[in-house]
């Protein structure tokens, strides 16, 4: 069995700024939050408001607070980022909501329809008076609701739009106060259950997932599954596209995956009682792996084992494959037929949404650029600066090449 194994254990993955390229705008939420500074509890609130205010004005709110963005020119970085999310969504206007934590700015950019309603004065005045002192003591929930609150109201006078929220109830230049808090719980309350539209949106049901890593670790479940598995339990641990930047836990559940010693169907089943319980939780029970079965795939779907290694979250038991390396031939085979298998289906199928095609492409492109720099990407951003794709067109262009340089290893692998 061809398997490399450092001497130490595997540096454990840090989600890093997107130091390169455009970060992805979140499918369903109006927050990009690479280091999860906002607190989980208070970003619901944030994507209603925003996208109720979408609906009545044609702008969005959004907010990126990224780790850091090495030597970029962040207003500009800032500017493309507003105006590739304004793109993305369709609408015309945006008004973003930029941190740079390592950096430690912290700013707000305007583009279309809202630069022509508020002046930049205005908005410099906002992020004085509620943005920046919130921030300074890291209450950055707080500080995004309250200064989000300031510009609704702003843009709704300016425009004639309809807000349904009493501005004297929303706090000021003070950080959020308990009153202030229960006010808006109950607007949107009222909101949610009745709508504008006489829409549900299924907010409180919402209130009872697990929507942070630190959430579930504190949870009962890491309990639930050693009681449940006793001394069969090897890991019980998170993985795959839940640990990816963009992740929103809204909308999608958290992955746990087991190494059992025994996972037999007899033993798989003793969690069956908790799958409801999972569900409502945002959980999700993926896969349940044996060691055994490990050792006798490790050469034909090492793709799956590298993105396990580099990219866990032990909630009890062992850290899984820590110190795994896969072999390169066999990873470039595994790589081979996956990229084969893309391009026939983007050339067969035109309609598929970019989107969605690069999201499902981007784990095989992390398989890449292990094979030629022997790293495990951070990040999205430094995968799609190495291999560009800016569009299916370009996709497909990116992936050909690749292709070539895989069947080809004379060939100079780099696609940039």
């Amino acid at each position: 069995m061809l398997l490399h194994v450092r001497t130490t254990l595997a540096a454990t993955l840090i989600i890093a700024s997107v130091a390169f390229g455009i970060p992805l705008r979140p499918e369903k939420s109006h927050i990009y939050d690479e280091n999860r500074l906002v607190p989980a509890q208070q970003v619901p609130f944030f994507n209603t408001l925003s996208e109720e205010f979408a609906k009545e004005t044609g702008i969005s709110v959004d907010a990126i607070l990224l780790d850091d963005i090495g030597d970029r020119d962040a207003r500009q970085y800032a500017s493309d980022i507003a105006e590739k999310w304004m793109a993305d969504i369709g609408q015309g206007g945006e008004i973003l909501i930029f941190v740079a934590q390592k950096q430690r700015l912290k700013f707000v950019v305007t583009k279309g329809t809202a630069s022509g309603i508020l002046p930049d004065a205005t908005i410099k005045k906002f992020e004085q008076e509620t943005l920046l002192p919130d921030f300074r003591r890291e209450r950055y929930g707080d500080g995004l609701l309250s200064f989000t609150a300031r510009v609704v109201f702003a843009i709704a006078d300016e425009t004639g739009s309809t807000v349904n929220i009493d501005e004297q109830d929303l706090p000021k230049e003070e950080p959020m106060s308990i009153r202030g808090w229960i006010f808006i719980v109950a607007v949107f309350g009222l909101l949610i259950a009745v709508g504008s539209r006489g829409r549900r949106f299924g907010f409180f049901d919402n209130m009872k997932k697990l929507l942070s890593v630190s959430e579930i670790e504190k949870s009962p479940w890491p309990g639930i599954f050693r009681d449940t598995f006793g001394d069969n339990l090897v890991s019980a641990f998170l993985s795959g596209k839940c640990l990816m930047e963009g992740f929103d836990a809204l909308a999608s559940p958290w992955t746990v995956n087991f190494i059992l010693k025994d996972n037999s169907p007899e033993e798989v089943a003793k969690l069956g009682a908790y799958e409801k319980r999972a569900t409502r939780e945002n959980l999700q029970f993926a896969h349940f792996y044996s060691p055994a079965e490990i050792v006798q795939t490790l050469d034909t779907t090492p793709l799956e084992y590298l993105h396990i290694a580099n990219r866990n979250v032990p909630l009890c038991g062992i850290k899984p494959l820590a110190g795994f390396e896969p072999h390169p031939d066999r990873l470039a085979a595994q790589c081979r037929h996956e990229i084969d298998k893309a391009l026939e289906q983007l050339r067969s199928d035109s309609k598929v949404p970019f989107a969605k095609a690069l999201n499902d492409i981007l784990p095989l492109l992390y398989g890449v650029y292990y094979l030629e720099t022997k790293n495990y990407p951070e990040n999205h951003g430094v995968v799609l600066e190495r291999y560009p794709a800016p569009d299916i067109a370009g996709l497909t262009e990116t992936l050909s090449r690749i292709l070539a340089t895989l069947d080809n290893p004379a060939v100079e692998p780099s696609v940039r």
